[in-house]
């Protein structure tokens, strides 16, 4: 297995922990009755859950990437897809935070992206997905 698909997972675990976090602080807020006021609701009730079912689904897409990232690092080659798949999303949301003049956070989030799917991409890592190392 080449060092870059290690690599990879390294910083597609610590982008799950990421997503991990931001799924706690949503539970946590809505436990506390705290809302998002940029949020529009289309009734009074619709805002109960929307905080926790965010939560959920972040829950489920880093909980299954962080699963891919740790399948990767022990050699075996699903997880490649799902680690592809959220760094493909995350340039996108890099942008949006840079025209948003969160910089510092577009910057970090693009980095990491370009970083993992440079390391996913390379030639020695194509070779190794294809079963050719």
């Amino acid at each position: 297995m080449p060092a870059s698909i290690r690599w990879g997972g390294i910083v597609a675990l610590i982008q799950s922990a990421i997503g991990f976090g931001y799924a706690f602080f949503l539970i946590f807020r809505e436990s506390t009755g705290k809302t998002d006021p940029s949020i529009v609701y289309e009734s009074a009730d619709a805002n109960t859950w929307v905080g926790y079912g965010t939560a959920a689904f972040f829950i489920v897409v880093f909980g299954t990437v962080a699963a891919g990232a740790v399948n990767m690092m022990r050699g075996r080659r699903w997880g490649r897809g799902a680690v592809v798949m959220l760094n493909l999303i995350l340039l996108p949301a890099a942008y949006y935070m840079f025209i948003e003049n969160r910089y510092v956070w577009a910057i970090v989030t693009g980095l990491s992206a370009i970083f993992v799917l440079g390391a996913l991409f390379n030639r020695q890592s194509i070779n190794w997905a294809n079963n050719e190392i």
